[in-house]
């Protein structure tokens, strides 16, 4: 009998046209009102966004909360415009 895999949640995987980018060169698309997304964020219903004149995070709840930071999170450089 063979052996198989079991199913594992498929990471998100965004279009391959779809420039990687580093926090600082992200930061002028928030700016333009676009939503930022971390590829370790396994989940597509995480993302960034402006609002108010704060960083704010949509998590999967459907929720936003304000977005504090890590020093990870700024020297990360597998960020995409949603």
């Amino acid at each position: 009998m063979e052996a198989t895999q079991s199913p594992v949640p498929g990471k998100f995987e965004p279009p391959e046209a779809v420039p990687v980018l580093t926090f600082p060169e992200a930061v002028p698309e928030i700016l333009k009102g676009k939503k930022l997304h971390k590829l370790e964020w396994e989940d597509e219903k995480y993302f960034v966004f402006l609002e108010d004149n704060r960083l704010k995070i949509h998590k999967p709840d459907g929720k936003a909360y304000e977005w504090i930071m890590s020093k990870e999170d700024l020297a990360s450089d597998d960020y995409i415009i949603l």
